[in-house]
């Protein structure tokens, strides 16, 4: 899949979003000059030959494009009327503390203190990795939720594999690791074709499925 074509597909350019919201884009870069929304997740430029019936001519083009989940996000913050970073900080930390608590419900369990002990430090970070557009090139649609299954299924498979350097798994642990794959398989992107040898379903997946004969299936 060509870049263009994987970008249009999977992502919102800002006047696609801007529209989608009923604001201006003036309003989004407002948004975002007030740490209430991601910057975007690609910025392309395109330097551009075009042949007329005027003859020939050069010119460039910018594209910023964002995570199509990142709707849900600007729909949230007009409901509650946010306009402080503060308090958008708080929306965020709900969510990603809400989503954590149903995988704690379903069994995933983890002894990194980022998740119990030193949570609020923890999604502190995450929210300015949020704002600076990370999520909406990691995961596949840029939801809060995704964020923490990313997070969340990173650390278990972490804790168990010695950060993926451990010669083999116990028998009794493969099926958390098998759980923590199939979180992080809901949520990771599939990215562009430059970025997927080095992407984390790369080295969380695939590397994975290979090195220690798992399935995700």
């Amino acid at each position: 899949m060509g870049l263009s074509h994987f970008l249009n597909t999977h992502f919102y350019t800002t006047a696609e979003l801007s529209s989608s919201l009923k604001i201006t884009e003036d309003r989004l870069a407002e948004w975002q000059s007030l740490s209430l929304f991601p910057n975007p997740s690609y910025s392309i430029q395109n330097q551009i030959k075009c042949s007329s019936y005027f003859g020939l001519y050069e010119c460039e083009e910018y594209t910023d494009f964002y995570a199509r989940g990142l709707l849900n996000w600007g729909q949230l913050i007009q409901k509650h009327k946010i306009d402080q970073s503060s308090n958008a900080f708080e929306l965020f930390r709900q969510k990603y503390c809400d989503a954590l608590g149903r995988c704690v419900e379903k069994g995933f369990y983890t002894e990194d203190p980022s998740f119990s002990d030193d949570l609020v430090e923890h999604v502190q970070q995450v929210w300015q990795q949020f704002l600076c557009g990370k999520y909406g090139v990691i995961s596949q649609n840029g939801l809060i939720e995704e964020a923490l299954y990313i997070d969340l299924g990173r650390a278990i498979i972490d804790d168990i594999t010695e950060a993926r350097t451990a010669s083999n798994i116990a028998a009794e642990q493969r099926e958390q690791v098998h759980n923590a794959m199939k979180l992080l398989n809901k949520a990771l992107a599939a990215n562009t074709q430059a970025e997927q040898t080095e992407s984390l379903r790369s080295k969380y997946i695939d590397q994975l499925i290979r090195k220690y004969d798992l399935s995700i299936k």
